[in-house]
């Protein structure tokens, strides 16, 4: 039988093989039940500087698991019959007038991100002006249609939850949940001050190019918000009293007394999935993720990501367990979370623990039989199939690719002259490799030839470049031609989109419905000196 004690050892053990493979310092990890929080784990350094560990009382940045909280404030609100969900938010905020051509914004919609609006730029990350600038931005399908992800859509419910209350949406918080809750060392607003007792946040030192992992780590900047789309700081036992309240299905204990956060009718309300993600099989309910696993059992989940932060939390209802991850720095915690998950449940049941899971390494690529060859472009390269990996030879250089996360078809080739982008297979729909891109580059499979490319615009030439700004979430943008169309590269995340041209001369993504936008602006000598997107901009840097 195995106990409690072998479950968290094992999770340390997965957590040790988890870290390495991050761009992250530290973690911290906890599972709770319904009493209380069954055990911590803790790896890494909270300051890598001063090599500070992380310790349990260690405090991390949450990012979007504050969503949540401002839910139950607006489920709480609804209750008492001074909110309603379904009337435009232009009512709610006559002061943020923003534009509804294809219907009328509401709280549900900005609750379960079926707005229309886009995820937001931080040009302005706290303040009435991070969404004021939204009055540009018009949505790009009718509210409700789908489910877009929007930060910026959740500022706008802290600022009503603000004018309905007239309590600032920080303060109200700590009020409504983390007071009555217990949580002593948690705040729902990022301050000066607040770092001094916070886990320095990491990030890749090279914001130009996908991370990979020789890449050095840096301290991340640090920013000011209070805003209701994610500023809360917090620590593994205080997101365990946090956990124990969904567990409890808006009930839990504190200090030996119950306290009632949200009457089982509005809980019922706030985990109800109303929209379906990205993910199949998962719905989005109000600032939670929420499906059912195959045996039956029902779960609740959410990831943060702030400026240096990630964290993941997952609620497993049926068995009455919660696990909480927190990490100063970024990596998919999922495989993580959801091991820790099976391991205590296994342990309080007297099943065995599964053995800790190890990823596999970097280089070990599924399909790198099938990829080796040459191939064909301005210039001849071969991927060569070696006892290690998948080597990508370009003449005299020889660099081992390494996996990018969540796909088989995206590598990063960690060598000065080739890291400015991913090398990315492109299939028919047969499966067949048709050609691998890089950037701008194309290179067709030898004996093949690639597809002709259509004739772009002569001005998208003057729009080629690399554009920085002052947005600490995604400073940078490359923007290149490639098989005639234009792209636009977010560097620091290895995401790649083809732009779509407008009839107004700006241009959308792949999709025009998702709301995304660019506009290039301020053209000298036939060359954009800026690009306007989503609300923000983006200025032309010598570094292009």
């Amino acid at each position: 039988m195995a106990s409690l004690q072998d479950a968290f050892e094992r999770i340390g053990d997965a957590a040790e093989h988890h870290l390495p493979l991050t761009h992250a310092a530290g973690i911290a990890i906890g599972v709770a039940d319904h009493e209380e929080l069954l055990g911590i784990v803790v790896r890494g350094f909270a300051d890598v500087a001063a090599q500070l560990p992380v310790r349990p009382e260690t405090r991390f940045q949450i990012g979007s698991i504050s969503k949540q909280f401002a839910s139950i404030v607006a489920m709480q609100e609804v209750e008492a019959g001074r909110l309603d969900l379904h009337v435009s938010v232009n009512e709610l905020l006559p002061w943020l007038e923003l534009p509804e051509p294809l219907g009328a914004i509401t709280m549900h919609h900005l609750l379960t991100h079926t707005s229309g609006l886009p995820q937001g730029m931080e040009e302005a990350p706290a303040g009435p002006g991070a969404v004021v600038v939204l009055r540009d931005v018009p949505p790009t399908f009718p509210p409700g249609e789908r489910f877009h992800y929007s930060n910026t859509g959740y500022k706008i419910v802290g600022y009503v939850l603000e004018e309905v209350t007239g309590t600032p949406i920080h303060e109200l918080l700590v009020e409504r949940v983390l007071g009555p809750l217990g949580m002593r060392h948690s705040q729902a607003d990022i301050t000066p001050e607040s770092y001094l007792t916070t886990a320095v946040g990491y990030e890749p030192m090279f914001d130009d190019r996908p991370p990979h992992l020789n890449h050095p780590l840096a301290p991340a900047p640090r920013i000011a918000s209070n805003t209701a789309d994610g500023s809360i700081v917090s620590t593994i036992a205080d997101m365990g009293s946090y956990a124990r309240l969904l567990i409890g299905g808006g009930t839990t204990v504190v200090d030996e007394h119950e306290v009632t956060v949200l009457s089982p009718a509005m809980f019922d309300v706030l985990v109800e999935g109303r929209a379906d993600t990205d993910d199949a099989g998962v719905r989005y309910a109000y600032g939670l993720d929420v499906w059912t696993h195959q045996d039956g059992r029902r779960f609740l989940a959410h990831t943060g990501g702030m400026v240096g932060y990630t964290a993941h939390l997952i609620v497993d209802r049926d068995s009455g367990l919660a696990c909480i991850a927190l990490q100063n720095g970024g990596g998919d915690k999922d495989l993580l979370v959801k091991y820790a998950i099976e391991a205590v449940r296994a342990a309080v049941n007297g099943m065995p623990v599964a053995p800790a899971p190890h990823p596999p390494a970097p280089t070990e690529l599924p399909k790198a039989d099938e990829l080796a060859g040459t191939y064909v472009g301005e210039r001849t390269i071969e991927l060569q199939r070696t006892s290690d990996g998948l080597r990508l030879v370009d003449g005299a250089l020889g660099v081992l690719l390494e996996r990018w996360p969540d796909t088989e078809d995206a590598f990063c080739a960690p060598h000065p002259s080739w890291d400015r982008f991913l090398l990315r297979v492109v299939r028919d729909d047969a499966g067949v490799v048709t050609e691998l891109t890089h950037g701008p580059a194309r290179f067709a499979p030898e004996g093949r030839e690639l597809v002709p490319a259509a004739e772009p615009d002569p001005a998208w030439a003057g729009f080629e470049g690399f554009y920085r700004s002052n947005d600490p979430w995604s400073p940078t943008r490359r923007v290149f031609l490639r098989g005639g169309r234009l792209w636009s590269q977010l560097p620091a995340y290895g995401s790649e989109d083809p732009l779509t041209p407008l009839d107004d001369g700006s241009f959308a993504g792949e999709d025009p419905a998702i709301p995304h936008r660019w506009r290039f602006e301020n053209v000298i000598d036939g060359r954009a000196m800026s690009v306007w997107h989503d609300g923000g901009r983006l200025y032309r840097s010598f570094e292009g």
